[in-house]
């Protein structure tokens, strides 16, 4: 597996374990514009017995597993174990690790300048909201 552009890990809480089409359909689009590269994905569901089942997109539905191809190995039984124990009876949790392609360009460009990234946070939307509301409060 050979990584270019940077790497995010993405955990999404399905409160009913109700997993959409739409969700697929817009990661194929992503994948197909070049946007992202989806390297590993698992779904895991907690029932209300307690048990845990999950699923690799390998073993899913057909566009899903095209789209991943073969998984990467960076998700794995252990990921489900840590998951899986702060995960409410009846819910679900989709983990998508992939790959930020449109980023490429400029990764190159800052490994040719001498840079080399050091940290990269992701920043809720609600937080810049929040910012936003605070700045306009102050004008």
């Amino acid at each position: 597996m050979k990584v270019t552009a940077p790497v995010e890990l993405l955990l999404v809480e399905f409160p009913h374990s109700e997993f959409k089409g739409e969700i697929v359909a817009e990661l194929v689009r992503l994948s197909e514009a070049g946007t992202i590269n989806v390297l590993d994905m698992l779904a895991i569901r907690k029932n209300e017995d307690g048990s845990v089942e999950w699923l690799e997109a390998a073993d899913a539905a057909s566009e899903l597993a095209e789209l991943v191809g073969e998984p990467s190995g960076l998700l794995a039984e252990d990921d489900v174990e840590a998951i899986a124990d702060d995960l409410t009876p009846g819910a679900a949790v989709g983990m998508l690790v992939f790959e930020h392609t449109w980023a490429t360009g400029l990764t190159s460009a800052l490994r040719e300048a001498g840079g080399s990234l050091i940290d990269m946070t992701t920043v809720p939307p609600a937080a810049i909201e929040e910012l936003a509301a605070v700045i306009a409060e102050e004008d």
